[in-house]
């Protein structure tokens, strides 16, 4: 069994616990239904044990409810994670790997043009007229990173090359 298969696996018991925990809790909310409307029931002064049963399964209803919640949201997230994720063992891992290193270095380029490209318009011209150039120039999409403004920021160019060194030095592991 592959990594991924395994992380589906567990996946796909959280959502099998998540309907487990959504049914108990639509069955105890359940024992509330006959009470429905019954305005002196649940408005009369007085401690009575079966509006505090009553309580109390609604209080296991609710907490039943947010834990199928959060095991549902951790399903989803260990399929999105698992979506976009190149494991080791995967049959295409290798291609998959050189196709994200290929995207990784076009955003890299891309960056550093830009930046060449600012440093040019900016050559020769007062400081006080920087920040409208700087304005003025497009800065390009690149991808899922944040922007920080039009000017690509040291710390984007330096994660995107350690990320390409990254990968290189995984794909040849992964080919050796």
């Amino acid at each position: 069994m592959t990594y991924r298969e395994r992380r589906e696996a567990r996946a796909d018991r959280l959502r099998g616990w998540a309907d487990k925990r959504r049914e108990k809790a639509d069955a105890l909310a359940a024992t509330a239904a006959p009470y429905r409307g019954d305005t002196a029931f649940w408005t009369q002064p007085g401690r009575i044990p079966e509006r505090s049963r009553l309580f109390a399964h609604m209080g296991k209803a609710a907490e039943h409810t947010e834990k199928a919640a959060s095991m549902e949201a951790r399903a989803d997230g260990i399929e999105k994670a698992a979506a976009r994720a190149i494991y080791s063992d995967d049959p295409d891992a290798a291609d998959a790997l050189k196709v994200r290193i290929l995207k990784l270095v076009a955003e890299r380029d891309a960056m550093k043009a830009h930046n060449a490209a600012i440093r040019k318009a900016l050559k020769g011209q007062p400081e006080s007229e920087w920040p409208r150039i700087i304005k003025e120039q497009k800065a390009p999409d690149f991808g899922w990173r944040p922007g920080c403004g039009i000017w690509m920021v040291t710390h984007q160019l330096t994660n995107t090359t350690a990320d390409i060194a990254r990968n290189r030095k995984r794909l040849e592991a992964m080919t050796a």
